[in-house]
């Protein structure tokens, strides 16, 4: 089983949301420039675009979704919050990412093509144009390649060949994000291909789109160590407690069926007051369900995470310790529709606190079939 990338913070995820949607544009702008350069009909130029920009995300999405989720579209983020997956809160933080990066990529297509930018009349030169359409084309490159080598390191090859491919159809280089082509063509016999004197110019473009793409990953993922590797060890303990042992244990059976086992555990403390074993509607629930019941709490066990469930208002005394506070209305646990409400507000907030946390089964890469439930909803 091979490791998987852990998520990254909100600031990162925001500017790789940016990055995503400003590279897009870049492709649209860019193969509409070029079908136009070459003389194409409307229908040749709708190829080209979607050609190039088809290419493009297809690599993106494959290198970014891993770290990110990689929405690039407001319209994804507003669903993935209507499915529970996106906290409300971070969807305007979201889309103001998206429309920035789109801002940003439709100003550096422009510029890339030697077309007037949208805030000045005066179009820049021709050489300022060639030397940031070689800079981009490789920065780009780099992206493909680092995520890949970071999330998907057997589909580097194919992932490369299809951005290079795309890059022909959205910029005007023929050097293919390549230093070695630079010199290849400054070389050749051919009446304007490349004038000897702008090798330098072309080089250093592309050697700085590498090393900020280089840059910008390096700062992406510094908050964002490899995971250990699986052992008991580097195993998280999250601890459920409840004023009622109820909730408590169908919430930690519920995490521990959709975690990923080597990543992190649920434990129950039971409460004082009520005894420590669940109400029969709910252990019919989870033997119904397939839901392996989650053991009781070790006090000599270090807990990485504890979340407080309130049931109307009423929830056990915990000190600082306690990361996270879910709050339920009062439901009635004597009867399989109670127990069944209870599982259908707890489901959503635990698959809230998995993809924060990089526990999810659907993680990892590759390995046995996870041994999830057959009956959850």
């Amino acid at each position: 089983m091979s490791s998987s990338p852990v998520p990254l913070d909100l600031r990162r995820r925001l500017a790789t949301e940016a990055l995503g949607c400003g590279l897009v544009v870049v492709a649209l702008e860019g193969s509409h420039h070029v079908a136009e350069h070459l003389g194409a009909s409307a229908t040749e130029g709708r190829l080209f675009m979607s050609l190039s920009c088809g290419a493009v995300l297809a690599c993106l999405l494959w290198v970014l979704r891993p770290l990110s989720g990689a929405h690039l579209n407001p319209a994804l983020t507003f669903a993935d919050a209507l499915g529970d997956r996106t906290p409300w809160r971070e969807v305007p933080l979201y889309v103001l990412a998206q429309l920035f990066g789109s801002l940003m990529g439709r100003l550096v297509a422009h510029r890339m093509c030697n077309e007037p930018l949208l805030l000045t009349a005066s179009p820049p030169t021709a050489d300022g144009a060639r030397f940031l359409t070689e800079m981009v084309a490789t920065f780009g490159l780099l992206v493909v390649v680092r995520g890949c080598v970071r999330t998907r390191p057997s589909a580097t090859p194919l992932a490369i060949a299809g951005y290079v491919a795309a890059t022909v159809w959205f910029t005007d280089s023929r050097s293919l994000a390549n230093p070695a082509l630079v010199l290849a063509r400054a070389a050749s016999s051919h009446v304007g291909v490349m004038n000897p004197l702008e090798v330098e110019s072309f080089v250093a473009a592309q050697l700085l789109g590498a090393a900020l793409a280089v840059f910008l990953f390096r700062w992406l993922l510094g908050g964002a160590s490899k995971p250990a590797p699986a052992s008991d060890a580097a195993m998280e303990t999250v601890v459920f407690e409840c004023a009622d042992a109820g909730p408590a244990h169908l919430a930690a059976a519920l995490f521990n069926t959709l975690a990923h086992p080597d990543r992190a555990r649920a434990v129950v403390t039971p409460p004082v007051a009520s005894g420590s074993e669940p109400p029969p509607a709910v252990e019919a629930l989870m033997r119904d369900s397939h839901l392996r019941p989650a053991p009781l709490r070790d006090r000599g066990v270090p807990a990485s995470h504890y979340v407080l469930i309130e049931v109307a208002g009423q929830a056990p005394g915990m000190d600082a310790r306690v990361r996270e506070r879910w709050s339920l209305p009062a439901l009635s646990l004597t009867d399989e529709a109670g127990a069944r409400a209870l599982q259908a507000a707890l489901r959503p907030r635990i698959l809230q606190l998995l993809a924060r946390r990089g526990w999810e089964r659907l993680h990892v890469v590759s390995g046995p079939a996870p041994e999830g439930p057959r009956a959850l909803t």
